[in-house]
């Protein structure tokens, strides 16, 4: 109860000498430390899991409507905060208009409210210093601001996938626009690397390939030479027999061909030991593929030459 003061010390009275007036208990003096008690209890906020920054958000319902169902309890207000908003016994948000909910202090609490309101999260977090998880201040360019604690296991966002529904989706209305960009650096300072974009009836995978972000540009030779080293295989995968025999590479094998084309390191494990699978993407091989094709086009019309 950090707002306790403790104003009477009851402790010093025992030390006095029997029949000093001052070792007397007072009604008044019980009556001053059990008030100041219960303004403790009534006020106390828990630091743990802070958010940040006050926030102040407006409870709407699905169809963006302000709640107007009774209530039967009210949500803490942090220091800064103005206007508790109120729940009802099964934990949800049922006041109308703009509320402080500063006092909400776990990530865990954001959670339960919004999903019971079904509502989506940005609208639930309208700070315009955002909304920050796994680190101590929020980042003003983004409504939800998301870093791992980077100790041990994955970080970030992680989606179940229940079979039934899709684990995150994008929605957009503009035919170009990024679905999903990534940046290399931090949120601050940082450089794009690719994206996912849709032109409103598909979806592509960029990656970066700006001729401002390039130097040394040389034409890429030897190219039927690097092909013929390529062994792709047939295979079935171990975790989905039922898919049957399927076409691709092995990892490591394409490493030592096209090494830009692997990600991951052969026999790799994680800190607890754990396999961490090579990865492969197969788009990296177009390059090659097509200056082996034209050089073979190249002998074929030579040959084509000599024979007309």
């Amino acid at each position: 109860m950090s707002n306790y003061t403790k104003t009477v010390n009851f402790a010093a009275k025992d030390s006095l000498t029997t029949g000093d007036a001052n070792k007397v208990v007072k009604g008044t003096e019980i009556d001053t430390e059990f008030n100041n008690i219960a303004t403790a209890v009534a006020t106390k906020i828990d630091s743990s899991g802070a958010l940040g920054t006050p926030t102040s958000v407006t409870l709407t319902n699905a169809t963006g409507l302000p709640l107007t169902t009774g209530v039967t309890g009210t949500l803490p207000v942090a220091n800064g905060g103005t206007g508790a908003a109120t729940l009802n016994g099964a934990g949800i948000v049922t006041t109308t208009g703009t509320q402080s909910i500063a006092g909400v202090k776990t990530f865990t609490d954001i959670i339960n409210i919004s999903s019971t309101l079904n509502c989506s999260f940005a609208n639930f977090i309208t700070s315009t210093a955002g909304a920050s998880f796994g680190q101590a201040t929020p980042n003003g360019n983004y409504a939800a601001f998301f870093q791992p604690n980077g100790t041990s296991g994955i970080g970030g966002i992680a989606a179940l996938n229940r079979s039934t529904y899709p684990g995150i989706l994008a929605f957009t209305s503009s035919n170009s626009t990024d679905l999903i960009s990534f940046f290399s650096g931090t949120p601050t300072t940082n450089t794009a690397v690719g994206s996912i974009t849709t032109n409103g009836s598909a979806t592509a995978y960029n990656t970066s390939s700006d001729y401002r972000l390039k130097e040394n540009i040389v034409p890429l030779a030897n190219a039927v030479t690097r092909v013929k080293q390529l062994a792709p295989k047939n295979f079935t995968w171990k975790n989905n027999p039922s898919l049957g025999t399927v076409e691709g590479f092995i990892a490591h094998e394409l490493q030592a061909v096209v090494p830009e084309a692997v990600f991951g390191e052969k026999d790799g494990v994680d800190q607890d030991g754990k396999p961490k699978y090579q990865g492969v993407d197969t788009s990296v091989l177009v390059a090659l593929l097509t200056a082996a094709l034209k050089e073979a086009l190249t002998r074929i019309e030579a040959l084509e030459a000599k024979v007309g």
